[in-house]
């Protein structure tokens, strides 16, 4: 039978030790995801500024060749660090579907115009003039 004193020199036995080092290793774990979860947060941040970009120069949203070139990093990591390619496969096509529906947000959102209320407030009696998608675009 495995037993360990604690500091009270009280015997410890296997399931008091097999608690101790699933908590351990839980809070290890608890660790990792909540830098994973940072991550994660932090590429989200990157993408709203790439569709910010995107958004100024008129580029696509969806770019095939990036999708694939993260893919392949994915799948090359997948394999050198003997995880199934798979899953990184199933995972990155879940961040890049997010990364998406957030750069169109992005993309499709009237940026509001500088100082357009004391311009109202200087002539009332002009009508607001209402965007168009293309005046979106140019931008």
């Amino acid at each position: 039978m495995n037993q360990s004193t604690n500091i009270d020199g009280r015997v410890l036995g296997e399931n008091e030790l097999s608690e101790r080092e699933l908590e351990a290793l839980r809070t290890e774990l608890d660790g990792i995801d909540d830098r994973l979860l940072e991550d994660v947060r932090a590429r989200l941040e990157v993408c709203t500024r790439i569709a910010q970009l995107k958004r100024r120069y008129a580029i696509a949203v969806m770019q095939p060749h990036r999708v694939g070139a993260v893919h392949e990093h994915a799948h090359r990591f997948a394999v050198d660090h003997d995880l199934s390619p798979d899953f990184l496969h199933a995972l990155y096509d879940l961040m890049i579907s997010e990364t998406c529906r957030v750069e169109d947000l992005i993309v499709a959102a009237e940026q509001p115009r500088p100082n357009r209320g004391s311009a109202r407030q200087a002539n009332p009696d002009r009508a607001p003039v209402q965007r168009t998608s293309a005046d979106s675009s140019a931008e």
